[in-house]
């Protein structure tokens, strides 16, 4: 069976189960969205959920990718500046502070690229 008759099937399940098929569809695969009996709203085909969102959040939205984008690459170049640091130093205490500031730098990557996702 193709994605074509499994996105049938997942719709028909869909609707048998009370759901309503919206009149708006995927942005990505272009199939219909459902909207559950809990209020929730998918995309049969990918499984996503889906949300909507006014004008002014959209914005607000892509304000916050742009800051997130620009904070991840400010931590990359600070990675990048202490690495060189740590290549550089002989002193024992130096290291240890560089280290602490790496791992710091790291973590904070992991938790803006978690965000981002």
């Amino acid at each position: 069976m193709g994605d074509k008759d499994e996105n049938v099937k997942k719709m028909a399940e869909l609707l048998r189960g009370g759901s309503t098929m919206l009149s708006h569809s995927c942005p990505d695969c272009k199939t219909p969205l459902f909207k559950l009996t809990d209020g929730e709203i998918i995309c049969p085909g990918c499984g996503r959920k889906a949300v909507f969102a006014k004008p002014n959040e959209v914005e607000k939205v892509k304000a916050e990718e742009e800051a997130s984008s620009e904070l991840e690459a400010i931590v990359l170049q600070k990675i990048s500046r202490i690495k060189m640091k740590i290549a550089e130093s002989d002193d024992p205490e130096e290291l240890g502070n560089l280290s602490k500031t790496m791992t710091s730098l790291y973590d904070l990557l992991d938790r803006v690229r978690r965000e981002k996702k």
